[in-house]
């Protein structure tokens, strides 16, 4: 259960005249791969010391020297999947006279706060904004006052607090959430997610993974070409933030689904399944960043809608 509180009972005191407030909450790994609730320690210490860093990266940006943070694990593990309560503990290292300074007066001086930020509760934050992206990245960025106006598109516009927008901006920030969800990279473990207490605060699929992954921003396009394609439907989840799983005759990729008046039609009731065929625009994107070679599909059009290919009786 989340606490608040200025000096809660047993939190160590960091120094004389600070201010400190703390947040429990359980991370939990969760799929096939850990039915008896055990996980391999090489795949979840970097995981959680991933989870350390990201706050303290998060917290830097947004506070710079004016706090401190840390997150300890609490022994407490609960069945029903792999969950590990941690306690992200937060402490103002400024004496009171100086809150009202303008170095601390925008400051995150908050755990929660900084947990909404980061986007693990609230359903927002970078999290959340990572998640409306899709993996695309922003035409330009116009400043709105306390938020940023970012647009996708000529038309496409998503606005975004800034201290988000920061976070977003930020490579370590980028780079500790990537490695925080690793695990889902792995066989068997297909979702991530933050309770406290009773509630489900978040709760991110294996399919979104790409929408988290940073590349530095030097990277190379290589080639980038839209070709008509027939594409069968391997998996299908209505859900904007996902990947839709297709197989174009010789392969199965993940591919994201941009044409919004497709989406449209099957948000309003469509049939739609497993096994469909669609004729679609298709877009590759191939990029090279830190020797990595990277590709990444987008369906542009939807064309056609088929029912399921039949075979032919003799």
């Amino acid at each position: 259960m989340a606490t608040k509180s200025p000096n809660p009972p047993g939190a160590p005191v960091i120094n004389s005249g600070s201010i400190s407030n703390h947040e429990q909450f359980h991370v939990v790994y969760d799929g096939p791969a850990l039915d008896e609730h055990r996980m391999n320690i090489r795949d979840l210490a970097p995981a959680l010391v991933a989870i350390a860093d990201l706050f303290s990266a998060a917290n830097t940006e947004l506070n710079g020297n004016s706090a401190d943070v840390r997150v300890e694990v609490k022994g407490n593990f609960k069945s029903g999947s792999f969950q590990i309560e941690l306690i992200f503990t937060q402490a103002l290292l400024v004496q009171l006279r100086d809150m009202f300074a303008s170095s601390t007066a925008t400051a995150v001086s908050d755990a929660s706060a900084i947990l909404a930020v980061v986007g693990l509760v609230g359903g927002g934050g970078l999290i959340g904004f990572l998640r409306q992206l899709r993996g695309r990245r922003p035409e330009h960025v116009e400043d709105n006052g306390p938020s940023c106006c970012v647009w996708m598109t000529e038309t496409e516009v998503i606005e975004v607090i800034k201290p988000v927008f920061r976070l977003y901006k930020t490579r370590a920030v980028r780079v500790f959430l990537q490695k925080a969800l690793s695990p889902l990279e792995l066989e068997g473990i297909t979702s991530f997610g933050v309770v406290r207490g009773n509630d489900i605060d978040l709760d991110i699929d294996k399919m979104e993974l790409e929408a988290f992954a940073f590349f530095d921003e030097q990277e190379d396009v290589v080639s980038d070409s839209t070709a008509r394609k027939m594409l069968l439907i391997e998996s299908v989840t209505f859900e904007d933030q996902n990947k839709w799983r297709v197989h174009d005759g010789q392969s199965a990729f993940f591919c994201s689904m941009d044409d919004s008046d497709f989406l449209k039609e099957v948000n309003a009731g469509e049939r739609f399944g497993k096994g469909d065929v669609l004729v679609v625009d298709l877009q590759q994107i191939q990029t090279v960043s830190n020797g990595t070679l990277r590709t990444e599909f987008r369906i542009l059009k939807v064309h056609e809608h088929r029912a399921p290919l039949q075979v032919a009786l003799i």
